[in-house]
């Protein structure tokens, strides 16, 4: 067996893994093993003219599958999410807690309610689960997630040049916003259930423009104490793998990743007895930029 942490990464709606690139590398130069997973009807596919959706139930028994055969060959698997794979992560883990050894959220989007949402929000059932749908679809607009102006003109370049982007497609039809309706719905019905939860760290923007810290609030409220920790961060919008805070999101998460390790890590010989408390850790990792 490896002795490798595993790590799954989820990337957003309708999206590839450009949107966790730095994320893989950083976890690649600290020894750890990140897994690109594709999902069917979730994950973009350049193969394709129109992007066809699956269930949400069929997303998260995917991820599952992936992590239960991770788990024959590392010692630990985390699921690490973006936006809407933070949610498929999420969902994963409340469909089988024992199946992971913890979730790392970024930009979790629990309700879509960050300062760029429009008002009329509250209509888009009727677009989701009418007739009205066929006529619909979403076109991805400025800012894209990204507070970085040098970023933001990549990303808006790329849109206009082919249909999918470093921060996803720049068109997302009804079929996979149905689903993640869904997936948002169900999540929240599901956390009001008392039930085994793995530890979880959940990093989010204060200035999030599609998803606000309430989500975060929401999360922590289900929450075992003790089991989540949050860190805000200042100088991004939604897509912080690719903003301002990209260093630290990455440092954050190979911490997190380190915490765990030192805790779970079986007792050497002649080691001084348990008292129960948390085990003493060295400095932080710190990542440089590539």
């Amino acid at each position: 067996m490896s002795a490798q942490t595993a790590v799954i990464l989820l990337h957003g709606l309708c999206s590839t893994h450009q949107e966790t690139r730095i994320l893989e590398r950083a976890l690649k130069q600290a020894g750890h093993k990140p897994v690109r997973l594709a999902v069917p009807g979730y994950t973009y596919d350049a193969t394709l003219t129109h992007q066809c959706a699956t269930g949400f139930t069929s997303w998260l028994q995917h991820v599952m599958q992936a992590a239960r055969q991770l788990r024959q060959e590392h010692p630990r698997v985390y699921l690490a999410g973006i936006s809407a794979g933070a949610s498929v992560a999420l969902g994963a883990a409340l469909l089988d807690p024992e199946g992971v050894d913890g979730l790392i959220l970024m930009s979790l989007p629990l309700k879509l309610d960050g300062w760029n949402i429009p008002f009329y929000q509250f209509l888009l059932p009727l677009v989701l689960y009418t007739p009205l749908g066929r006529l619909w679809h979403y076109r991805e607009s400025a800012p894209y997630g990204v507070k970085d102006e040098r970023v933001r003109a990549s990303i808006e370049s790329e849109m206009s040049a082919r249909r999918v982007s470093s921060a996803g497609a720049a068109v997302l039809g009804v079929p996979h916003l149905r689903e993640f309706h869904r997936l948002q719905r169900w999540i929240r019905k599901t956390l009001a259930a008392r039930a085994p939860r793995p530890p979880a760290l959940a990093l989010h923007a204060r200035d999030d423009e599609v998803a606000s810290l309430a989500n975060v609030e929401l999360l922590a409220r289900h929450w075992p104490d003790g089991r989540l920790d949050t860190v805000v961060l200042e100088n991004s919008y939604h897509m912080i793998t690719l903003d301002h805070d990209r260093i630290r999101v990455c440092e954050e998460a190979l911490n997190y990743l380190r915490r765990h390790e030192v805790w779970h890590a079986p007792r050497t010989a002649g080691a001084g007895p348990d008292h129960g408390g948390a085990p003493q850790l060295p400095a932080p990792l710190a990542v440089q930029p590539a």
